[in-house]
């Protein structure tokens, strides 16, 4: 489990981390933020193979052509809010790196923001468009299963490991839709 001890002393730190001087463009941080997730954890997923799901990842609602970019960016800031409240639930597994754990929380509180900065504001909710979903509401459910699974399989390790993979997956579709907001 997280030692919450060691949580406001590294939000204390935010500041003087590397991600301070970091603009709008928040590819590197979610390269980080994969890394730190892969290398948070040195279980085997073998014995995890029967506990995989497929929690439906809503990628054709996140690359829809009406999409803009402030959207977008309202839609990264809320996959980051997202997976900031799954990794700060105080049952993460003891055997993980916690300073790694901590890095990453810091990170994607740093990378929400840089990007409310961007918006210029509060990220707010969008409203959806007629005749289609809102994008975010999509996200919230997505999020919402996984947080399920994971109370479903009473926060076990095999859990938490399935869990890590799927937010990596999470992490390169939000870092390939931060470059195309830069394009």
């Amino acid at each position: 489990m997280m030692s919450w001890t060691l949580l406001p002393l590294a939000l204390v730190l935010l500041c003087s981390s590397t991600f301070c001087s970091m603009g709008c463009d928040l590819t590197q941080d979610l390269k980080k933020d994969f890394s730190l997730l892969k290398q948070m954890s040195t279980f085997s997923l073998l014995p995890c193979l029967k506990d995989r799901t497929n929690f439906n990842f809503p990628k054709e609602a996140m690359e829809g052509s009406q999409l803009q970019r402030e959207n977008a960016t309202a839609i990264v800031h809320e996959m980051l809010q997202e997976i900031f409240t799954i990794f700060s639930l105080n049952v993460t597994p003891a055997a993980w790196n916690q300073t790694q754990l901590i890095q990453l929380l810091i990170g994607l509180d740093h990378q929400m923001d840089q990007l409310e900065q961007c918006l210029g504001q509060e990220v707010e909710a969008e409203e959806p468009s007629l005749g289609s979903e809102n994008p975010r509401l999509v996200l919230k459910s997505y999020f919402q299963r996984i947080s399920q699974y994971l109370q479903g399989k009473e926060y076990s390790r095999c859990a938490w490991e399935i869990v890590r993979i799927e937010i990596q997956r999470v992490l390169l579709f939000m870092n390939k839709l931060t470059r195309k907001l830069r394009a």
